[in-house]
């Protein structure tokens, strides 16, 4: 139970010039980020919307984005609001990031509050606010979730809200592409993480094996555990990219049949565990503000019983990195020291091994949401659907150009 339940921005102007001044360095301490680049023709599209409301809408790969936007804020000299989940803004670090205009989303329920506030400051305002429409993170540098609609809902609610006030409609909708790149060579990194995990795994030396074939080790030590957690027993022979869908899906359908909902088995992977959070968030709730104490025993009861199953959903999350042959697909070192961390965190319970980074910022131009509106009032459903495949597809076309700069390595030597 948060306390309380929704915060507001509460913008102060002395921390956040404190925290520009020092985000190189906090991004570099506390997110291993080094620099940030972003090219000046994409830049111009939020100089065009410099005296407009705007939703800025970025992939979400890793926990440190919210470094990247607030740099991007800072670039361009206009201050924005930034949605996260309510959990992120307890503590100091929350603390700080609430004065930077951050304010809260409990994920999974329909939160009034953040959508009263989200609406205001928007329509009325007229701010910049982030928003990341993939609404988890995915722990990937070149792959996206499924986008939720929610973003492109809200920016056809607020012209509705200025349609009402007789204000002129103008909603932009900007896609932002988040996408990381080694700032050193990763051969020292991934040399001390195998050997790390070897040993902690108790995996003989590796004599002439290659880096990715010790790598394919690890992961099958490390699945071995995941498949007797599971009551599972692989069969002689059976390769990783075999075993990886079997545990996956037994563990979702067990997750899945504790809280009472389904699994669609038509769906991607990441999707599915992605929607099965939020239906464990759903599960678990909030207390309503007339709660008596026997709603809390129910509240307290469900909360923990939901801690096994969020662990449970979590380590999936660490292990989706090494399925589908993710790395064999596209050889980067970027890949490697990805799919590493996500072993370490498993093995070790966090991330051991990196390497510092640099940002890399593509937006491209702003999507009109005022252009289609006639139509959204007409058929709001299949333009809210078509609007976030056209948010989700050109996000994930600036992520394919951005991989060009990816740094090359070779597996099999």
């Amino acid at each position: 139970m948060f306390d309380p339940m929704f915060m507001p921005p509460r913008e102060h102007p002395l921390v956040m010039r404190i925290a520009g001044a020092t985000l190189p360095l906090v991004a570099q301490t506390m997110g291993n980020i080094r620099d940030f680049h972003v090219a000046p023709d994409d830049l111009r599209h939020l100089e065009t919307l410099r005296e407009s409301r705007a939703i800025l809408a970025p992939n979400h790969p890793t926990g440190h984005d919210p470094f990247v936007m607030f740099w991007l804020s800072r670039q361009v000299k206009q201050p924005f609001n930034y949605l996260a989940a309510r959990e992120i803004l307890d503590g100091v670090m929350g603390w700080i990031m609430n004065r930077m205009g951050t304010y809260s989303v409990i994920r999974g329920i329909a939160d009034r509050e953040s959508l009263r506030c989200t609406r205001h400051l928007l329509g009325e305002l007229e701010r910049k606010v982030v928003i990341f429409p993939e609404g988890e993170i995915y722990e990937h540098n070149d792959k996206l979730l499924a986008f939720q609609s929610g973003v492109a809902q809200i920016g056809f609610w607020v012209l509705d809200d200025l349609q009402k006030q007789g204000k002129p409609l103008q909603m932009p909708l900007v896609p932002v592409a988040i996408k990381y790149r080694l700032a050193d060579s990763p051969r020292a990194a991934i040399e001390n993480s195998l050997s790390a995990l070897e040993k902690a795994l108790d995996l003989p030396a590796p004599g002439q094996l290659t880096d990715y074939q010790r790598l394919l080790r690890v992961g099958d030590r490390v699945l071995a555990s995941i498949e007797r957690d599971a009551g599972l027993k692989a069969e002689p022979g059976q390769t990783l990219d075999e075993r990886i869908p079997i545990t996956w899906q037994k563990t979702l359908e067990r997750v899945a049949h504790r809280i009472g909902t389904t699994v669609n088995p038509t769906q991607p992977p990441a999707d599915q565990l992605h929607l099965l959070f939020h239906e464990l968030k759903s599960w678990v709730g909030i207390l309503p503000d007339d709660y008596h104490d026997y709603d809390e025993r129910l509240y307290r009861k469900r909360m923990q019983d939901a801690v096994p199953l969020f662990n449970d959903l979590h380590r999936l999350q660490n292990f989706i990195a090494f399925s589908g042959s993710y790395l064999a697909a596209e050889a980067t070192g970027e890949r490697f020291v990805e799919v590493l961390g996500r072993l370490e965190k498993e093995v070790f319970g966090q991330v051991r091994h990196t390497v510092p980074r640099e940002a890399r910022i593509r937006i491209a131009a702003p999507i009109a949401l005022e252009a289609r509106y006639a139509e959204y009032r007409q058929n709001k459903r299949e333009v809210v659907a078509d609007v976030t495949k056209q948010l989700e597809g050109t996000i994930r076309e600036l992520l394919r150009q951005a991989g060009a700069d990816a740094t090359p390595i070779a597996i099999d030597a």
